[in-house]
């Protein structure tokens, strides 16, 4: 029986570098427990102590000479090894968290932040404030299909959606605010046949291209900001990104069924 003071599975591998590396390096695969003590920075009585403390705990078991993961052991390790990503993306920019809001995120989506790790940060200069903005076109027009949310009017994007899925694929979804300012500014605006439009609310930009996500979140005060770009290209990130965009696409409603406003 296991020390209830010693607090859950989860907390209980944390709480130990050695007991966390162990769960981690058994997440692939089994492993004797001598291949441990070399693959690891840890004593060899440590991953044995390690290993022991874990069996106690039921998170691991020997089999065939090899210690294994548990149901439990793999739960617990998929635990950590979200952890450690959501503080490896933390720490490449955290000047960024510090100053942008993730409540502009789904919830779900919130959680699976790790799946960013990576990602690095593109901020405009100060003699180039529109290099965001440029960044994201350029990315468009590349792709083989496309797929955007933007909160707010960007002349610039409606244009570039416009000759890119005039010959391919592409999803909008922005808000009714900025449907209501193209219709002001630029009046009835025929689209192609190839772009697809929805309206939802929103509070971030994303635009998810060929293998690539582009996320912008708000500024802590919810202001759009039209400066910086999270940019990540991993596979984990290229699923984040379109799986975010079907998210909210799939709660949105057709352009041309919005009840306060005519066809784009």
């Amino acid at each position: 029986m296991t020390d209830s003071s010693e607090g859950g599975p989860v907390e209980y591998v944390e709480s130990s570098r050695t007991r966390e590396s162990v769960v981690v390096a058994l997440r692939l695969e089994a492993r004797p427990v001598r291949e441990l003590c070399a693959a690891l920075d840890a004593s060899e009585s440590g991953v044995y102590a390690a290993t022991n403390g874990l069996r106690d705990r039921d998170l691991v078991e020997t089999a065939d000479g090899r210690v294994r993961l548990t149901g439990l052991g793999r739960v617990v390790a998929d635990a950590v090894e979200r952890r450690r990503r959501v503080e490896t993306l933390l720490e490449t920019d955290s000047g960024y968290w510090r100053t942008h809001d993730v409540r502009a995120l789904p919830d779900a989506f919130r959680a699976r932040l790790g799946e960013l790790a990576g990602a690095e940060v593109f901020r405009a200069s100060e003699t180039d404030p529109g290099g965001a903005v440029r960044l994201v076109d350029d990315h468009l027009r590349d792709a083989d299909a496309v797929s955007v949310v933007s909160p707010v009017h960007l002349p610039g994007l409606g244009r570039t959606l416009r000759e890119v899925c005039a010959d391919r694929p592409g999803g909008l979804l922005v808000t009714e605010a900025v449907v209501e300012e193209i219709r002001r500014r630029e009046g009835a605006v025929p689209l192609p046949e190839r772009l697809s439009v929805r309206v939802a609310d929103a509070s971030f930009a994303l635009a998810a291209v060929d293998g690539r996500t582009l996320l912008s979140l708000p500024r802590l005060d919810g202001t759009y900001d039209p400066r910086t770009e999270l940019v990540a290209d991993t596979d984990a990130a290229a699923a984040f990104g379109e799986d975010l965009f079907n998210h909210v696409w799939a709660g949105a409603t057709p352009v041309e069924d919005v009840a306060s406003t005519r066809p784009i």
